[in-house]
């Protein structure tokens, strides 16, 4: 029984490692501008749930880093990064909402996300929270913030 833990142990280290190997691998491509490479690497990290794997094909799709740009596929991985706790895909999902690009321009959603960032740690939601609230009425902020609550309490369970 032991060997077997030991070698469950083993295996899901090699995994682990084998993920930060490749994503490592990844993100140095994208940063040579060799994005075949990015998304051999990214594509099946992202697939299997990687936060930072999806918010960088995300950044890929919005700007067209070797791939065509496409905002919706930017907000398909930013969301899915956002659902992962990615602070930076929360912050970009808002400014995506913020902006209209990719989804219908929504100051509510925007300002949750900015918001959700914010909490997150990410100094750059935080800003974002006071650009956008600058645009939206007293009751549009209510809603939004409340909605933040509601996403943090369901998913940031201590």
């Amino acid at each position: 029984m032991k060997i077997r833990n030991l070698l469950f142990i083993l295996a899901l280290f090699s995994s682990t490692t084998s993920f930060a190997n490749d994503f490592q691998e990844g993100l140095d491509a994208i940063h040579g501008t060799n994005y075949k490479k990015a998304l051999e690497k990214l594509r099946p990290l992202a697939a299997q749930g990687h936060a930072a794997a999806q918010y960088n094909l995300g950044v890929m799709h919005e700007w067209g880093d070797g791939v065509p740009q496409n905002n919706l596929l930017a907000i398909k991985w930013y969301r899915r990064a956002a659902e992962n706790f990615h602070k930076d895909a929360q912050n970009n999902l808002g400014a995506m909402y913020s902006k209209g690009e990719g989804v219908e321009q929504n100051f509510i959603k925007a300002l949750k996300w900015f918001v959700i960032s914010g909490e997150n740690g990410s100094e750059e939601g935080r800003k974002n929270v006071d650009m956008v609230e600058k645009r939206m009425t007293s009751e549009q902020i209510t809603l939004a913030r409340k909605l933040a609550r509601e996403w943090i309490k369901q998913h940031f369970r201590e």
